[in-house]
């Protein structure tokens, strides 16, 4: 008996710790302080869970109603995640395309300058007791990788320029279609100046032609 009681509490605690203190955006201006679960790409997650306190009703909404949702951890720790369509950029027989998904999908915010946003974008998403936050991908389909994004200020979308398992000449065509607004800046990118793993350093460089 005292095994299935303790078995019973440490379920009920494991539940109350998926869900974090948070503030919902919704498209209509409206927002929501409660606490909630974190936002999921996975197919069959189509809404965020939440509660207005840790014994209120649980309570949903559609991922189509939320536009931003920030998320503080118990030390303090806070995370915006943001509600966006996912372009992907490439480049085949020598012609630039443009494709953008057909849902939006639930991005983290890691990186910003006045010029640009940078995100990870990944099937699913962790936070820990420590208040760090993991971007999690199991292996299928879209979902076999992490992607890394920029938006401008003035965008809707934000563009997959990187990624997990992308290969420098992947990343460095993508970032070319992106920045084809700065030619000069292109020629940088395709003189190999950056990394493809270190897109901040790409988005910072990108920012001081516009301070």
């Amino acid at each position: 008996m005292k095994k299935l009681l303790l078995l019973l509490v440490l379920c009920s605690f494991q539940t109350y710790a998926q869900y974090f203190e948070a503030k919902i955006l919704m498209n209509d201006g409206q927002i929501k302080e409660s606490i909630a679960k974190l936002p999921s790409n996975k197919l069959l997650d189509g809404n965020i869970e939440f509660k207005s306190n840790s014994k209120g009703e649980i309570q949903k909404l559609s991922h189509d109603d939320v536009s931003q949702i920030l998320y503080t951890s118990k030390t303090g720790s806070q995370f915006l995640f943001e509600n966006n369509y996912a372009v992907h950029l490439y480049k085949s027989f020598g012609k630039e395309y443009k494709t953008t998904k057909k849902n939006k999908h639930w991005m983290l915010l890691i990186h910003a300058n006045p010029s640009l946003k940078e995100y990870s974008l990944a099937q699913r998403y962790k936070l820990n007791k420590k208040g760090v936050m993991t971007s999690i991908t199991d292996g299928n389909s879209f979902w076999s990788t992490i992607y890394f994004l920029l938006k401008r200020p003035n965008e809707d979308d934000a563009s997959i320029v990187s990624g997990k398992g992308f290969t420098n000449g992947m990343v460095r065509k993508a970032m070319a279609i992106y920045f084809d607004d700065n030619p000069e800046f292109v020629k940088r990118i395709e003189d190999k100046e950056f990394k493809k793993s270190n897109v901040k350093d790409v988005a910072d460089a990108y920012a001081k032609y516009y301070e």
